[in-house]
């Protein structure tokens, strides 16, 4: 239930600030790097799909929030069973932009993130939530006005307990992304 109400919170936040000036709308895609090794002997690398709302606040300052969907299958390490993993991180930052000429900009974010993580083994489910960070420094080339293109670098990390065990549940991103502008 929770992470309904931060989902639709989110979600519904994102359709009402799109009515100002200066809102973004961003879809994205990265390749995931877990920073757990236990993960990438599971599950190896992972594609990551997004979207993202932003909305400028000040003068190369704006804020965001946007929701992002993972989902992989593996096998366990030593009995090869298929394993089954999703990440959904919620995510609430700022970020800086550095125009670097009329249609280039770069920029550096950091952000707080609701990570959603669920396993599914023969072994059993994990389903855990926790709180972590996550920041970010990336560049954008417009095409137009309102649509451009980037690239995005972005280091999360978020620390989990289920019964009594930690693990980490974050990583390296490198990805890219279509922005709209209005």
């Amino acid at each position: 239930m929770k992470k309904i109400i931060l989902i639709g919170l989110g979600l519904w936040l994102m359709g009402g600030i799109a009515l100002t000036a200066g809102f973004r709308i961003e879809v994205k895609g990265s390749y995931f790097f877990s920073e757990n090794s236990i993960f990438r002997d599971v599950y190896g690398s992972s594609a990551k799909f997004g979207l993202e709302g932003g909305l400028d606040i000040a003068k190369n300052i704006s804020v965001f929030a946007g929701l992002d969907y993972l989902h992989k299958s593996g096998g366990l390490t030593v009995t090869e069973e298929e394993t089954r993993v999703w990440i959904t991180p919620l995510t609430v930052g700022v970020r800086y932009e550095i125009p670097a000429g009329e249609k280039l900009r770069f920029h550096l974010g950091a952000a707080v993130q609701e990570v959603f993580f669920k396993e599914e083994a023969s072994l059993g489910t994990v389903k855990e939530n926790a709180l972590g960070i996550i920041f970010m420094g990336g560049g954008m080339y417009r095409l137009t006005d309102a649509v451009g293109v980037g690239l995005f670098v972005g280091w999360s990390t978020c620390k989990m307990t289920h019964e009594g065990l930690d693990f980490k549940v974050g990583g390296l991103d490198l990805g890219g992304g279509v922005e709209i502008r209005f």
